[in-house]
């Protein structure tokens, strides 16, 4: 697990490289925004479930839920910090794509425990 917070901490600071770039964007929803919404609340099932299976290491400090929501807003993270660099041909990290992708994952955290909540209740 803590291969996974120097590499949460080092990837912003790439963003201070010279050669990345910055997105001119807003909030608007388009396709691009929609897509990292659902691919975040799906990621977040995905790490629930891998860690839930025991089929991903994961330090015991934090619950499943919570290390599930900072895995996928990692590759949220990292996918912005991709599209920065010259190698990828989009616009640049997008401020606004990363705050979709933490919706994404916050949506499906509350609906996680909604449905976990009923499912005790009935």
């Amino acid at each position: 697990m803590s291969c996974l917070w120097i590499i949460l901490l080092l990837l912003p600071l790439t963003l201070l490289h010279s050669n990345t770039t910055i997105a001119d964007d807003d909030f608007t929803i388009q396709l691009d925004k929609t897509a990292h919404y659902t691919t975040s609340f799906g990621l977040y099932f995905f790490f629930y479930t891998m860690y839930t299976d025991s089929l991903l290491p994961m330090d015991t400090s934090f619950s499943i839920p919570i290390h599930s929501m900072i895995s996928s807003t990692a590759v949220g993270l990292s996918y912005e910090v991709y599209q920065s660099t010259p190698m990828s041909r989009s616009d640049g990290f997008s401020l606004h794509d990363m705050v979709y992708n933490i919706l994404g994952v916050l949506s499906a955290y509350t609906i996680h425990e909604i449905f976990l909540y009923f499912k005790e209740v009935i």
